[in-house]
């Protein structure tokens, strides 16, 4: 079988950690604030959720029962919270499979989401909150802006999201201060509560602008990363809007997503090989929290999408492919499933 984009095709180290998650066990003040253990009790009180999966990644499970109690505290007593580890396919996906096996209501997801609607259980994500030095990252985005003649689209981390609207602020005060005329847009998070019924929404919304999606300037013909690009985008209005990596933002039908600058706040980790491989026509540049500098060495990225190209020209040789789905764990395979097999059939 052959797989496209599964987590061990992006050859990132076993070691991959979120910077979320230090070196020291935070503080108990450090877990209410870097977890929003109040945010997330309001929602489960204002559900009356009485038992409550908690789903944390590898990198953050040491957290976990520190977490528990912080949010049993908050809680008050009432309800039921199980910590859940060991995912049935991806710790950025909802494991309503395990969920399920403990009847929960509802699944809090921690750290980093692909944000897949989930099929029968609501999901409440906190994606964290990551250090970013504001002042060296505005100052570092007015630069590459400064260097090119390009506007610049800011994307980033799940777990650096709570920054933008500060670093929204200090750019367009250093931009009056230094008489600077930048063309600077946000991303926005996609969102923070998932339910069923929001995912069918989204589901119709897919299946009925997807037609419509494929004559957006975007040779599908020719480029082979067309179609990915195609089902992250809806046209609407006078815009097209993009959903990825939990990440939404809006660009002009007159434009395309090539006329930008894409400037990533965060790690080099699969969500931002997710922006490279799927915009790897754009320029792109990466700041590094940790390092407070960008670079725009994407190279070993690639190596990877050569190898995507690869398979997929191997794929197209076949006379017969076989889909597996995983149903269990995610929702909208169906519409997925359809929209495949029309390529399928059309080719």
């Amino acid at each position: 079988p052959i797989r496209l984009s599964s987590p061990a095709a992006l050859h990132f180290p076993p070691s991959e950690r979120n910077s979320l998650s230090p070196v020291n066990p935070p503080a108990m003040d450090d877990i209410s604030s870097r977890y929003e253990i109040p945010r997330t009790a309001e929602f489960l009180r204002g559900r009356a959720y009485t038992r409550v999966a908690l789903q944390f990644p590898d990198e953050l499970l040491k957290d976990a029962p520190a977490v528990a109690r912080a949010l049993r505290a908050e809680l008050g007593g009432g309800a039921k919270l199980f910590v859940m580890a060991d995912t049935a396919y991806n710790s950025c996906c909802v494991d309503e499979v395990g969920a399920s096996n403990i009847d929960a209501q509802c699944v809090v997801h921690y750290g980093h989401s692909c944000m897949s609607p989930t099929s029968n259980l609501p999901a409440f994500f906190v994606f964290g909150k990551a250090p970013l030095d504001i002042s060296l990252c505005c100052r570092s985005l007015l630069d590459c802006s400064r260097e090119s003649s390009k506007p610049v689209l800011v994307l980033c981390g799940l777990e650096y999201a709570h920054a933008l609207d500060d670093l929204k602020r200090a750019t367009m005060e250093l931009c009056k201060s230094d008489c600077q005329n930048s063309e600077i847009h946000y991303a926005e998070v996609l969102c923070s509560e998932m339910s069923p019924s929001s995912s069918s929404t989204a589901e119709e919304q897919c299946s009925q602008s997807n037609g419509s999606t494929h004559n957006d300037g975007l040779p599908a013909d020719n480029d082979d990363l067309a179609t990915l690009v195609n089902n992250c985008c809806n046209v609407e209005g006078s815009t097209r809007k993009y959903n990825l990596g939990g990440l939404t933002w809006r660009v002009s039908t007159d434009e395309k997503m090539d006329d930008y600058l894409l400037y990533w706040i965060g790690q080099d980790n699969s969500a931002f090989a997710n922006i490279a491989l799927t915009f790897n026509k754009c320029d792109i540049v990466r700041y590094d929290t940790a390092a407070n500098q960008f670079s725009r060495d994407v190279s070993h990225l690639m190596k990877i999408l050569r190898r995507r190209y690869y398979l997929v020209e191997k794929a197209k040789d076949a006379n017969i492919v076989g889909i597996l789905v995983g149903t269990l764990g995610v929702g909208m395979y169906i519409v997925t499933f359809n929209i495949e097999n029309s390529y399928a059939n059309v080719r």
